[in-house]
C-alpha cells in the first residue's frame, strides 16, 4: 500500500513550523562513532532531502532494523537548528 509522503514537509519544518507531524523517507544511513554512538539519517518529503541526527535514546530502532534505508517515518519531536 502506497504511503503519502507528507510534501514540502522540510521547506516547512526549516522554515520554523516545530508544529507539524510529517511522514518522511529514510533514504540513507550512516554511523558515526565518537564519544557516543550517533546515526546520521538522509531524510526525503518527496520534494527535498534533509540530514538530520537521530536522538540517541533512538538508536537501538536502528540497531534492530525498525528503521533502515526506505523506511518511512514519523517526525513527532524534533528541534530545528541552523
Amino acid at each position: 500500500m502506497p504511503v503519502k509522503l507528507t510534501r514540502n514537509a522540510i521547506a516547512a519544518i526549516n522554515g520554523g513550523d516545530i508544529n507539524s507531524k510529517p511522514l518522511v523517507q529514510v533514504l540513507d544511513i550512516k554511523l558515526i562513532r565518537g564519544t557516543q554512538e550517533r546515526y546520521l539519517l538522509l531524510l526525503s518529503d518527496s520534494e527535498s532531502t534533509q540530514q538530520a541526527m537521530l536522538a540517541t535514546q533512538l538508536n537501538y530502532r536502528v540497531r534492530t532494523g525498525q528503521v533502515k534505508k526506505e523506511s518511512i517515518v514519523q517526525l513527532i519531536d524534533y528541534i530545528y537548528s541552523t
